[in-house]
């Protein structure tokens, strides 16, 4: 399996914006083709930043899914005129399952869902903190997955997600290289 992680680094104070666009204009259309295991905006670190995570089987379904993408006159005439002018830069990272968890498998399982847009009322983030880390070091945190990069930003770098409960959200920053707090966006399968 092949795990994409993309960042997306926002216009300042847009993140909502994009999001509420994309719960509700957006995520039907890109889980057509994509496979979505996750959608985090940060609360600390790189401030505006919106990370996405794909499950891909291999590198020729990832390029399927993203032509499938590509063509999809919804996302392209729907979506991508109202969102993609608040996206600044963007980055990925192509990476390794070093070591996952119960929650991760079975995201991992659903990953070729359809997630339904989200209608009036539906509330844009879901209730917790997630944290994620760069570097080897360790939390008693809740692991959802450990990645090793092998392409893109930072090859070789571990990248760990953790989730936080009523704990403290701060616990896995102890020994991190970076440490940023994401909130879940409610149509994300990791929260």
């Amino acid at each position: 399996m092949i795990y994409e992680l993309r960042a997306y680094d926002l216009m300042p104070g847009q993140g909502p914006a994009y999001l509420d666009r994309f719960c509700r204009d957006g995520v039907q259309y890109v889980t057509r083709h994509l496979p979505m295991a996750g959608y985090w905006l940060t609360d600390s670190g790189a401030l505006n930043r919106l990370y996405h995570l794909w499950v891909y089987e291999s590198l020729s379904e990832r390029l399927a899914c993203r032509a499938g993408l590509a063509g999809d006159a919804d996302w392209n005439k729907g979506f991508v005129p109202k969102g993609f002018p608040l996206i600044v830069a963007q980055a990925n990272r192509l990476m390794a399952l070093e070591e996952g968890s119960e929650t991760l498998s079975a995201v991992v399982s659903a990953r070729r869902q359809t997630h339904p847009a989200h209608g009036v009322g539906v509330p844009l983030f879901a209730d917790g903190y997630l944290a994620l880390t760069l570097g080897t070091a360790r939390s008693e945190a809740e692991m959802l997955g450990r990645w090793r990069v092998v392409s893109g930003e930072d090859p070789g770098q571990v990248v760990t997600l953790y989730r936080h409960g009523a704990g403290d959200p701060m616990v896995s920053a102890a020994g991190a290289q970076r440490h940023e707090l994401l909130r879940a966006v409610s149509c994300s399968p990791l929260r």
